[in-house]
């Protein structure tokens, strides 16, 4: 299945990404290798997280370091809704 990103995912991983590169680009490149990884995982094997409806419904979640990807299954693709850090109140940011 094809991996499409919303716009606040992109935002998402962009902010990430320059936090970790201010501090340790080698972490940051380690970030970029795990989500394209675990894009890749999803496209062949998108059950591969677990259900999260307390998020939404038709939400699943995955874990990237600390980051969590919300995502949803549909017809001909996944859509990654956000890639927010597990350590935040997730349901707030999904609000946002």
């Amino acid at each position: 299945m094809e991996i499409q990103l919303s716009g606040k995912a992109r935002s998402d991983l962009l902010a990430a990404y320059r936090y970790f590169a201010e501090r340790n680009r080698d972490v940051a490149e380690r970030f970029v290798s795990e989500v394209d990884l675990r894009f890749s995982q999803l496209s062949d094997f998108p059950r591969l997280g677990r259900e999260r409806a307390e998020f939404g419904p038709d939400l699943r979640s995955t874990r990237v370091m600390t980051f969590l990807i919300i995502y949803a299954i549909r017809r001909a693709h996944v859509d990654i809704v956000r890639v927010i850090d597990g350590r935040m109140d997730v349901r707030e940011e999904l609000r946002r």
